[in-house]
């Protein structure tokens, strides 16, 4: 029994001995990392950061408007007439081309039967003329031969004798006269004509239909020359000024064009401390809607660095490795376009991380890898 005692303690002594190795071979494990865990570091893509003087420009974007845009309204009544080019939604027409013509046969011939009349009062009045002014009578009499029922009205002599006009005036001539060149001017009416050359945007009625008077029918938009209204910074609105070219890129074809500023606004917008600049764009593939952009240099940016606007964040940090790990480091940002970022505030040597993280990383053990 002894024996048997004494055997079960040595074992027990061993078994204790066994579980304190153990134990402490744990605690060390955890308190010393391994080497292999010590080298694993993740790598990023980074960029070395070298300071310099970055070039200071206002960027410019904005969509394309016409410069001028009217509504086409007829000011009669009448029945829409085939033309040569169709009224239809993105016919092109020159300056003075006939956009709508309506029907005139009617007012025509009444306008026909009052130069009739007029031309019977004038000859009846001709006699009393040749009596009573025959200082006068050649030039009515030349005015007369001119008259012609078929043609607009040739402009009335001069009258310098006052009793002369009394006796037109009471012989209804002049009112007759009048009354048929407002005639002429309503008969005009029936046709429209494009004011400059460009393009129908719009277009509400076909041939045959009926037009009311001061009913809208169309819209006409110039399509040689637009507009491009940007907003810029009300603080840098000093750089620029009227007849300034600045250069504009269309994404929509792939082509750049050259915009004058023609204006700029007088106010400044409440909400995003803009002004309002507009530039005078031209050219054949330009359409209303597209968007343009372009910058203007107006100096440089010293100790800066432009880095790709993905990496920026949101409170103006980018991150960088410093001694292996990943910090963030706070910039000021000084101007950004579609693709970069100019900012102010890293020293030179900075590792930066150029690639676009979605995770929070800061802390993390890190490398450098293909850095330029």
């Amino acid at each position: 029994m002894k024996r048997k005692a004494i055997t079960q303690s040595l074992l027990l002594i061993v078994l204790s001995l066994l579980f304190w190795q153990c134990s402490n071979e744990k605690s060390q494990s955890a308190k010393s990392p391994t080497k292999g865990k010590a080298l694993a570091l993740k790598a990023f893509e980074t960029r070395r950061v070298s300071t310099t003087s970055v070039e200071r420009n206002i960027s410019l974007t904005g969509r394309i408007i016409p410069l001028q845009r009217i509504d086409v309204v007829s000011e009669v009544q009448g029945n829409v007439m085939p033309t040569k080019k169709q009224f239809k939604e993105g016919m092109r027409f020159r300056k003075g081309e006939t956009l709508l013509r309506l029907e005139d046969t009617k007012f025509r011939y009444n306008l026909t039967a009052q130069k009739s009349q007029f031309l019977s009062a004038l000859i009846l009045a001709m006699s009393d003329i040749q009596l009573d002014y025959p200082e006068a009578f050649d030039t009515w009499n030349s005015f007369l031969k001119n008259v012609k029922v078929e043609a607009p009205l040739p402009d009335l002599p001069e009258i310098r004798n006052e009793q002369l006009r009394y006796f037109l005036a009471g012989k209804n001539i002049l009112n007759l006269y009048y009354g048929i060149q407002s005639g002429e001017e309503t008969l005009r009416d029936y046709r429209i004509v494009a004011p400059f050359n460009g393009a129908l945007t719009k277009a509400m009625v076909n041939a045959g239909d009926l037009v009311r008077p001061g009913v809208k029918v169309g819209e006409f938009i110039q399509t040689d020359t637009y507009e491009v209204k940007a907003a810029v910074a009300a603080s840098d609105l000093p750089m620029l000024k009227v007849g300034h070219k600045v250069p504009l890129f269309a994404r929509n074809i792939d082509k750049e064009v050259t915009g004058t500023i023609t204006r700029i606004g007088q106010s400044v917008d409440v909400s995003t401390q803009a002004v309002t600049v507009f530039l005078q764009v031209s050219g054949a593939d330009l359409k209303e809607g597209m968007y343009l952009e372009g910058s203007v240099d107006i100096g440089n940016y010293k100790d800066a660095f432009e880095i790709p606007k993905e990496i920026l964040s949101r409170d103006n940090h980018v991150l960088v490795i410093k001694d292996s790990t990943v910090v963030a480091k706070p910039v000021k940002l000084l101007q950004m376009n579609s693709k970069n970022a100019v900012v102010q505030g890293l020293s030179n040597g900075d590792m930066l991380i150029i690639e676009e993280v979605t995770d929070p990383i800061q802390g993390v053990r890190a490398i450098a890898k293909n850095t330029p």
